[in-house]
């Protein structure tokens, strides 16, 4: 995939720290699989692994904590 910011990095598949802040909630998700521009360092994350990590933060928001690290599992 070609970078979408600057136009002129290929991507490479790797991973990321996600991090998630709603009022006075902070989700950290680590281990997260991402595509990284060689170029820029721009990261893209793809719809499924989007719509998994929404899914889990909602959880954790119902739980009520206040900080919360998570490793990535599809």
């Amino acid at each position: 995939m070609k970078c979408a910011i600057c136009q002129h990095g290929p991507t490479e598949i790797g991973a990321t720290t996600v991090i998630f802040e709603h009022e006075d909630t902070t989700l950290v998700f680590k281990q997260v699989p991402a595509e990284s521009c060689i170029n820029c360092g721009e990261e893209y994350i793809s719809a499924e692994v989007n719509s998994t990590l929404l899914s889990v933060a909602g959880a954790e928001l119902n739980k009520g904590v206040t900080v919360e690290i998570l490793r990535y599992a599809a």
